[in-house]
């Protein structure tokens, strides 16, 4: 399709990359530099070379186009895609006296979770600062599987807070029942541990 193995190359890097915010922004950097450096004409051949003229210009568009749109993602669809679900089995080493899960293996968890959902969405550095009320509706037995699920619950400047539900099933039935919520303060630091925005 293509008489450049360079821009074929180009194409197939994008379909691989399609909807990576860091391969796009890195491809668009890197081939846009490659696409205009003079040894370029040496690859093409020369009775084509006004037609990959005109071909190049159109990709350096469209990497500039993709790095923007990638960057910019709606803050929406960031929302959904750090959205984190963690499944556990609850086994005897992890409860109490009264074989149900034990409750500060059960924040632990929680934490956990909100952490990986934090960064998730910003990929920055992020530390707790807080969990706010935890409400344990029912005790969660041993012998039962463990859902986690972490979302973000609002976003600030230099924080935003995770709400964390932690759902139980039987292991040989259907049954479902949310047994946890809570929700934990997280704060994006840099490397002086200085706050900075969540959201550049």
């Amino acid at each position: 399709m293509y008489s450049s193995p360079s821009l074929r190359l180009v194409v197939e890097r994008v379909d691989r990359s399609r909807g990576e915010l860091i391969c796009a922004r890195t491809i668009a950097s890197m081939h846009c530099e490659e696409l205009t450096h003079p040894d370029y004409a040496s690859l093409v051949d020369p009775l084509s070379r006004k037609r990959e003229r005109g071909l190049r210009q159109f990709l350096i568009y469209f990497y500039y186009c993709a790095a923007f749109i990638f960057t910019n993602m709606d803050l929406e669809q960031r929302i959904l895609l750090a959205e984190t679900r963690i499944f556990k089995a609850v086994f005897p080493n992890t409860t109490n006296h009264y074989d149900t899960l034990f409750g500060g293996t059960a924040m632990a968890l929680m934490d956990e979770v909100a952490f990986i959902t934090a960064t998730r969405f910003t990929r920055k550095t992020m530390v707790t600062v807080s969990s706010d009320k935890i409400d344990f509706n029912m005790p969660i037995p041993s012998g039962t599987i463990i859902e986690l699920v972490g979302k973000i619950l609002h976003i600030g400047n230099t924080s935003l807070k995770v709400l964390v539900e932690i759902y139980v099933e039987e292991m040989y039935s259907f049954d479902r029942q949310k047994a946890i919520t809570g929700s934990f303060t997280f704060v994006a630091i840099d490397e002086n541990k200085q706050p900075v925005k969540v959201v550049d």
